[in-house]
């Protein structure tokens, strides 16, 4: 066989691969990690609440001061439980004469969680490690080392 020698269609194939190649590790491995990271915005450590309706008294003795709370779907620590308090679970029922009125719920209570963690502050709104938003009045999945609750974040300490 005769060796071919490459032509200008040749260089210019290659020449595109090599720049979409740079421009993909760029974009995918550089700006990307700059932005979620939150890199211009400082991290502070930063306390809020959150509260967990309508749970039994084993879910109220699984949290602990101390405990990580982590985010279900990342797995990202978004703080430390520093403060646990528990009430019984009040319910709003209809009376006979048709008023509403609130009852205590038997064997269920409402926590109060106080929770110390990194949090970062953007234009968007507070993200912890600059992935896991948090918002106010939202709720979301979290995992501690002994319970698995749905939490709501009540608010968000300045």
């Amino acid at each position: 066989m005769a060796k071919r020698k490459p032509n200008i269609v040749d260089i210019l194939i290659i020449v595109v691969v090599i720049v979409l190649a740079a421009v993909a590790v760029l974009k995918f491995g550089v700006v990307n990690k700059t932005e979620s990271s939150g890199v211009d915005a400082s991290e502070e450590q930063r306390a809020y609440t959150a509260f967990i309706d309508e749970v039994r008294m084993a879910t109220v003795n699984a949290l602990h001061e101390g405990d990580k709370v982590y985010d279900e779907k990342t797995g990202i620590c978004i703080g430390t439980i520093t403060g646990v308090s528990h009430e019984p679970y009040m319910k709003s029922v209809i009376a006979d004469n048709g008023s509403v009125t609130e009852v205590e719920y038997p064997d269920y209570y409402s926590i109060t969680l106080t929770i110390e963690g990194p949090v970062i502050e953007k234009e968007e709104g507070y993200f912890v490690e600059g992935v896991v938003e948090m918002k106010a009045n939202s709720e979301m999945n979290v995992v501690t080392k002994y319970a698995k609750p749905v939490m709501k974040i009540t608010s968000i300490s300045e």
